[in-house]
Parts: C-alpha cells; sequence; structure tokens
C-alpha cells in the first residue's frame, strides 16, 4: 500500500446500503484539511474522509480490489460504491477529500457521482504560510506526520528556500480558492467553511460544529486528530525573508508561471475505453 491507512485494517464493518449521508472537505493543499479529516475520523461518526479519487489512492484501492480497465465507463462509480461499503461510518456516514486542483482531471463530478452531497469547505486565512508549507511539503515529501497509526515519514530531502516557487504556489492558491468558488456557485452550494486558524485554536468547537453540519450527533468526548503539526522554525524564517524579498521586488509579479501545473499529484483519470 503507498498509503497504509488505505489497507482492510483501517475500513469500518461493511454498511449494508447507500450511505444516507455523503461529504466532501473542499480542500487546497495545506489548507488543514489533513488535521480536520483524521479528526473527523476519529470521532468515528463521520466516516473516514480521504483523497479517496487521487491517483495514488485509486491505484491502491485498484490493486486491493482487483479493478481493471474492462468496463472502463463504470470504473468511477464502482470505486465509489465499494469505497462506500468499507469506509461509511456505522451511523451511515461517508466523507471524501477533494482538492480544487484535482477537479479538472475528474473523469465524473464528484457532485453527480456522490448524488449531491453536503460540503465542509477548509480555508487557511494565512495564504502565504499555506505557500511555504505547499513548498516544503512538495520539496521534502513530507504531507501528514501521523503520531497514532502511522510511522512519521522521513523528508526526502532537506527545504530550500525559494522566493519564485513560493510566488507561484501562492498564485495557484489563489486560483484554487477561486475554482470552489465557482463550482459552489454553479450547483449552488452553501458549504460549511471551517478556517485553519480557529481550528487550531478551537479544536472541540469546531469538530462539534462540523459533525452539527452533517445532521450527526457527537460523541461525548473528541478525540485528539493523531497527528502533528509540522510548521516550525523554517516557516517564520521564511515568511520574513518573502516579506522582505517581495519588498525589493514591488511591482514583479512573483507568481507569473502560477498557471502551469507544479508537482500537484493530479487525480487520477479512469482509464477510457478504446
Amino acid at each position: 500500500m503507498r498509503y497504509r491507512t488505505n489497507g482492510p485494517e483501517f475500513d469500518f464493518p461493511p454498511f449494508p446500503g447507500p450511505p444516507p449521508v455523503r461529504y466532501v472537505l473542499a480542500s487546497t493543499p495545506r489548507c488543514g484539511s489533513n488535521l480536520l479529516a483524521r479528526a473527523l475520523w476519529h470521532t468515528g461518526v463521520a466516516g473516514f474522509p480521504e483523497d479517496y479519487l487521487a491517483d495514488t489512492y485509486v491505484l491502491d484501492y485498484f490493486e486491493r480490489w482487483g479493478f481493471t480497465a474492462e468496463n472502463a465507463d463504470e470504473l468511477p462509480a464502482s470505486h465509489i460504491r465499494a469505497l462506500m461499503k468499507v469506509r461509511t461510518s456505522p451511523n451511515g456516514v461517508f466523507g471524501i477529500k477533494i482538492h480544487a486542483g484535482h477537479l479538472a482531471d475528474l473523469e465524473t463530478d464528484p457532485h453527480t457521482l456522490l448524488s449531491s452531497p453536503l460540503y465542509v469547505r477548509v480555508e487557511r486565512a494565512d495564504r502565504l504560510r499555506q505557500a511555504i508549507s505547499y513548498t516544503i511539503a512538495e520539496q521534502t515529501g513530507v504531507w501528514i506526520v501521523d503520531g497514532t497509526h502511522l510511522p512519521a515519514s522521513r523528508a526526502r530531502s532537506e527545504p530550500r528556500y525559494d522566493y519564485e516557487e513560493i510566488g507561484r504556489r501562492l498564485r495557484m492558491l489563489d486560483g484554487d480558492a477561486e475554482t470552489w468558488d465557482a463550482y459552489a456557485e454553479r450547483y449552488g452550494i452553501t458549504p460549511h467553511v471551517v478556517v485553519y486558524e480557529d481550528l487550531v485554536a478551537h479544536y472541540e468547537e469546531s469538530v462539534r460544529a462540523c459533525l452539527a453540519f452533517l445532521g450527526v450527533d457527537a460523541p461525548q468526548h473528541i478525540p485528539p486528530p493523531g497527528i502533528s503539526r509540522q510548521a516550525d522554525g523554517t516557516t517564520e524564517e521564511w515568511v520574513e525573508r518573502f516579506h522582505r524579498d517581495a519588498g525589493r521586488d514591488v511591482g514583479r509579479d512573483v507568481g507569473r508561471d502560477a498557471g502551469r501545473d507544479v508537482g500537484r499529484d493530479a487525480g487520477f483519470r479512469f482509464p477510457r475505453r478504446r
């Protein structure tokens, strides 16, 4: 397994039919969606929302269940049906996390695939720190440090400050936010919004508010998410350097290459029938 949490030991008991509550964590990279996803999972009443339509996740499940390119037109729906059977919590709640950057690559619109789900939009108020976190994660390969079920990931390289790269990420995140705005407008969606900084400062209150939005009863105790924050002194140093460099570079568009895909984990393209 590319991700150990995709294995059967992390499944819920088989759910007997379509889950009555379905939701999407509408996210962008490094917005705090991993923190919220794990928090909701650990409550035991909100499914296990993960990036199930991203390529590495799909490949894990294709290998696990033996899906092939035969009947390719049915694969997206088959994948979701199989997930709903084992990733729906016993109270009938199924969640999935989707980054805005994946939407254009998906063969089937999630809104249709999940039959008009609820949406929880995860945002980060400080987009510069989000862009820096995104840059560091891409450079090191460390996206999540899970102290409960998975060993901490080891960095493949040391992070290196790059003003231009941070600027590109910043502009990409701006575009991702606009993508979710347009998506919500297209379908008349009014999402529940979770701001990362509020989630960190008021963890239990934020998780309970999400559960109330989903219409499920919260457990008496809200457990910790089981993952560690990754921000450290490097982040603060880079914030200062970026502001200093931007001040020297007034008038320059630091994100001029923002429209180019830069190492994003694109959503998996289900095989097309030939």
